[in-house]
This record gives C-alpha cells, sequence and structure tokens, in this order.
C-alpha cells in the first residue's frame, strides 16, 4: 500500500500482516512493516501502537524521543522502539527508512534485552545484512510470495540477532575514546599525562575509565603506558648507542634510577645486562 501521509514521500510503501492464533502464541511476527522516505520536517508523537519497532536508516538523520530528550541516529544505524509506550520521532534532514512492526510472545524479552545491552540506537557492525533480511521481508510482502509463519519468525529472529551483534550508540563513543587514548598513548608515551587527562580525552570520568580501558584492552592505563615505555627502552638498547641516561629521558621514566629499577623488576636483569645480552 502507498502512504498518504503527510511529509513522506508518494512512493514509500507499508504492508500489513495479520498473524493467526498459532503465530501470536509461538512466533516472532510481523504487524506492519515498510520502506519510507521521510521529507525535511516530518514527525510523530503517538501514546500507543502495540508492537516493538525497528527503524534501519539508510540516508539522512533521524530524532528519537527516549526520556525527555531527542536523540540523533544518522544513516548506518538502526533504532529500537517500545510502542506499547508514548513514543516519537522526527527529522529535519529527511531521512530514507526501511521499518518494521513485530511482536510475538518472545518480543519483549528481545527488546529488553538488546536496550539493556545495545541500547535504543545501534550502530550496526554490517547494516547490508541487516538490511538484506528485512528488504526481504517487505519484498515477500510486496509480491505475495509464500513465506510460512515460521519462516517470517526466523527472518525477524536474523534480524534481531544482527542487531545484538552491533555497538550502541554510547558504547561505540567510548570504544572510540578507549582506542583514541590508546593511540595518544602509543605515540606520546614519553609524555607525562595524567589519569584525569586520559579519562578527559576519553569522555568518561577517571573510574569508569579506568574500568572500561582494562575491560577493553586487558591492562590498566598504567600499565599499558609502562609496558609501551619498556618496548621502546629494550628497542633503544638493542638497536642504538643512546646512554641509559638518554634511553631514561626518551622514554618518559622520572629519572635513570627509576628507569633502571622498574627495567630489572619487569625484565629480571639490569639495562646494561639486557643490551649486553642483546649485543
Amino acid at each position: 500500500m502507498l502512504s498518504t501521509e503527510e511529509k513522506i514521500t508518494r512512493d514509500s510503501k507499508y504492508f500489513l500482516h495479520t498473524p493467526t492464533a498459532v503465530a501470536k502464541s509461538l512466533f516472532l511476527y510481523p504487524v506492519v512493516m515498510g520502506s519510507f522516505e521521510y521529507l525535511p520536517g516530518y514527525a510523530l508523537e503517538r501514546s500507543r501502537f502495540d508492537s516493538y519497532l525497528i527503524i534501519l536508516i539508510e540516508s539522512g538523520t533521524m530524532e528519537i524521543l527516549l526520556g525527555n530528550k531527542f536523540h540523533m541516529a544518522a544513516k548506518g544505524e538502526a533504532v529500537l522502539i517500545d510502542c506499547y509506550k508514548p513514543h516519537a520521532y522526527r527529522t529535519n534532514t529527511g531521512c530514507k527508512t526501511l521499518w518494521l512492526h513485530f511482536d510475538g510472545q518472545s518480543a519483549k524479552g528481545y527488546y529488553d534485552y538488546l536496550v539493556k545491552e545495545r541500547g535504543n540506537i545501534i550502530a550496526l557492525s554490517s547494516f547490508k545484512s541487516s538490511r538484506d533480511i528485512l528488504a526481504g521481508l517487505i519484498e515477500n510482502s510486496e509480491k505475495h510470495l509464500s513465506a510460512s509463519e515460521a519462516q517470517m519468525s526466523i527472518m525477524i529472529g536474523n534480524l534481531l540477532l544482527e542487531l545484538s551483534s552491533g555497538t550502541s550508540h554510547e558504547q561505540s563513543a567510548k570504544e572510540d575514546g578507549i582506542k583514541r587514548v590508546t593511540a595518544y598513548l602509543t605515540e606520546n608515551f614519553a609524555q607525562k599525562i595524567s589519569l584525569e587527562e586520559m579519562a578527559d580525552m576519553a569522555g568518561l570520568s577517571p573510574y569508569h575509565f579506568t574500568r572500561k580501558y582494562k575491560k577493553e584492552t586487558g591492562v590498566t592505563p598504567h600499565q599499558f603506558l609502562l609496558s609501551t615505555r619498556m618496548s621502546a627502552a629494550k628497542y633503544c638498547l638493542s638497536n642504538t648507542n643512546m646512554t641509559i641516561s638518554e634511553i631514561t629521558v626518551s622514554c618518559g621514566f622520572i629519572d635513570e634510577s627509576a628507569f633502571c629499577y622498574t627495567f630489572k623488576k619487569r625484565e629480571g636483569i639490569t639495562p646494561n645486562e639486557y643490551r649486553k645480552n642483546s649485543g
């Protein structure tokens, strides 16, 4: 069916599905799905539409009301909305989407799990895979191709699985922050940098930054920085004629005594012994 809503292009289509009693009791099932291109200025606000909604954004941006604030979703991302509750979304730029209202006995469980693990806005690891699944569901309805309710349930389950392997908007930003700090430390290990400065660079509090960094890398920021300095020091000992004092400064240690103490504690031998053994 062609959409007649305002600020939606005339070639936008949607397809209704009426589930059987068996589907309602056993499967995930589509309620309505479509391919819409929203024009700039489109906005929707409603109190309830009994289903859960997935929107895949193919181009443009869309703002989703979460709590009392609108959050931006963009091309390549998926949006999850609990339409049993009051909800709203809008676009100032216009956007092209594929979308699916779905429900079923396990729908709430899937929704709650995904929102807890990934959030309501998900940066997909493979947007194409998710798009292909949803486009297949829509195409089957448009062409009246026979797909059993069990098959549709599997396709919706596969789509939800794709979303579960994506990355939430918030999580993606945090991971980017960790990568940014790691890259900075790798390039600037000789410089003095505090935990507070690293945390600020990642956009996190020092406490949460330390926990997140260890979770992502397996070591604390201090351990990573020290290991990087030690690797640089060992390279200098093996491949240059730099003095111990010069290596101390160039690798970011406080003083020669601290460097020698740390080196022996970690390597079991002094810097000079390491140099002789690698000669």
